[in-house]
């Protein structure tokens, strides 16, 4: 019998139903994450500032720590100037996570036409795809912000589709596509054509495919990069990139368990069937083994970031390929349908997993608000205190202008030229801070930082941004504290404290923290406006410096 024709357009009802599903649920909960300002510059705001600065005539230009580059002197991400049109139209991050919700959602066509190209089961071409869909982290990758990597994920199915098919053209198409996501995409494309050339019948083209990765990513590497090289600031990138994820490889022993437990993580939801098909998780290793030794900050080998996207394309071949020989091996006779059983029971596996791993409505800790759940305000749940940081980046914050921002606002004034982060996350001491300065205009810090850190996250830098002499506190707004370069002298909010003595003082009402509340006043102003005044008792001397209005 005669293969079906699956390069033709599917009409499967239930493929597409769980595309629909699966791609609104990842659409919903990526603009979740950004409404609730739990997107970071660090990696959302880079990326859709480099985009925006297309439009400007820049070459995918974003602000890191020691000032502007481009993203084609690190990552090369060529694949983000596709995303160019969509931001000329809505100048917005919102519109690059639905774009590669629904890029990621798709990759579900090519993994239902190699499988039921593989296995003749329309089936077992399901099962395919919803392993694909809900495979942990491919979901993980998806929810965490936008990587090129996360792109080239679908891009790599639809190549390896058109080498299923001998559609070479095609082939070659999608695989340019790919490499154009990241440098680094050249590792598994050439694991590709290794396997082409060692067990996939087509020696001429997988020795082709390894070349082309070889000399683009040469090519890539010593040749775009440098081009688009600023030797100062990508020098200096280039030695802290490498710093923060491979700077402490003696701490690799202390967590080689929790290492191998995230690696049984990734690939223990297919190993029931995909154990059969490792020559397929060949061209992932690579990658993967770069990621379990990294040693960044926030144990970036975790399983829920986006490290991990560029195995599943391998992951779904592995399970095809070990359905195939389990398939084989029984035979025709009275075990001929237990391949389908196992099948079967990947697919649950790998939703139970998915459930069970991934803050997506199939976990019954995301209905919880606690810290650990999904509606909670750490993850997707948006709060009353997001509603007025909107209000404060639309009313008081100019458009363009150079900025320093924190951390989780930057995202959302990610079209301008010149956007800082007020603390880095190796920033620990403030010292970055006074060098950002002199290139902005406007310092836009946050002293509550309601996200999964105590109040004192920035409290070194806004100190710093109070005692800068061209710097004036010009708004302070439920914690957000706006500083212009040269403020208008009646712009500038007095800060003023006035040390009373004991025997002035009310009754004790409330201990917080280190000192005592001790008195309360709250004034109308007009209408739903008020002012409140607080009298507090220090336990302990004065602090010298430490002041901070927030």
């Amino acid at each position: 019998m005669q293969p079906p024709p699956t390069h033709h357009p599917i009409r499967d009802p239930l493929l597409w139903l769980a595309m629909l599903v699966v791609g609104a649920m990842l659409t919903l909960l990526s603009l979740a994450r950004y409404w609730g300002y739990n997107s970071g510059m660090l990696d959302l705001g880079n990326m859709s500032q480099a985009i925006l600065s297309v439009l400007r005539g820049e070459p995918l230009v974003w602000t890191g720590p020691y000032g502007n580059g481009s993203r084609l002197a690190g990552h090369v991400e060529i694949f983000y100037l596709a995303f160019v049109p969509l931001v000329a139209i809505w100048p917005n991050p919102q519109v690059l996570l639905i774009g590669q919700a629904l890029l990621a959602t798709v990759g579900a066509i090519p993994a239902y036409r190699i499988a039921l190209r593989q296995l003749d089961s329309r089936m077992a071409a399901r099962c395919i795809a919803l392993i694909y869909l809900f495979y942990p982290v491919m979901q993980t990758a998806v929810l965490f912000d936008f990587h090129g990597d996360t792109l080239a994920m679908p891009l790599l199915l639809f190549a390896l589709d058109a080498a299923d098919r001998k559609a070479w053209r095609s082939y070659g198409l999608w695989l340019a596509l790919a490499l154009s996501c990241k440098v680094y995409v050249a590792a598994p494309v050439a694991g590709i054509g290794a396997y082409l050339w060692l067990w996939g019948g087509d020696r001429r083209v997988g020795f082709w495919t390894m070349v082309a990765a070889v000399v683009y990513g040469g090519v890539v590497f010593f040749g775009v990069r440098e081009f688009f090289a600023d030797s100062q600031v990508v020098g200096a990138a280039a030695t802290s990139y490498v710093n923060h994820y491979y700077g402490d490889l003696g701490a690799i022993a202390a967590t080689l368990p929790d290492r191998f437990y995230h690696a049984l993580l990734v690939f223990g939801p297919m190993l029931l069937l995909g154990w059969r098909g490792w020559r397929w998780l060949l061209p992932a290793a690579p990658l993967t083994l770069a990621v379990l030794v990294s040693t960044g900050p926030g144990a970036v080998y975790q399983y829920n970031y986006h490290h991990y996207a560029l195995v599943v394309p391998f992951v779904v071949l592995a399970v095809v390929d070990g359905a195939l020989r389990a398939r084989a091996q029984v035979g025709q006779g009275a075990q001929a349908w237990r391949w389908q059983v196992d099948l079967g029971a990947t697919t649950v596996l790998v939703v139970l997993a998915s459930a069970l791993l991934v803050q997506q409505p199939l976990n019954p800790r995301f209905w919880s608000r606690e810290a650990n759940g999904g509606l909670h305000h750490w993850i997707y749940g948006r709060i009353e205190r997001d509603v007025v940081k909107d209000r404060v980046l639309a009313e008081h914050v100019p458009e363009h202008a150079p900025l320093a921002a924190s951390i989780f606002l930057a995202p959302h004034l990610a079209n301008r030229d010149t956007l800082y982060v007020v603390r880095y996350p190796q920033d620990l001491d403030g010292s970055l801070l006074p060098t950002i300065l002199p290139h902005v205009d406007y310092v836009l810090a946050d002293a509550l930082f309601d996200w999964r850190a105590p109040t004192t996250h920035e409290q070194v830098q806004i100190r710093m941004a109070l005692d800068a002499p061209d710097f004036g506190l010009v708004v302070a707004r439920d914690g957000l504290l706006l500083f212009e370069r040269d403020a208008p002298t009646e712009a500038v909010l007095p800060q003023t404290v006035t040390l009373v003595s004991m025997s002035d003082l009310p009754d004790l009402e409330l201990a917080l923290g280190p000192a005592l509340l001790r008195g309360v006043e709250v004034l109308p102003i007009e209408g739903r406006r008020f002012q409140a005044r607080f009298v507090w008792q220090l336990n302990g001397p004065p602090p010298a410096h430490d002041w901070v209005a927030i």
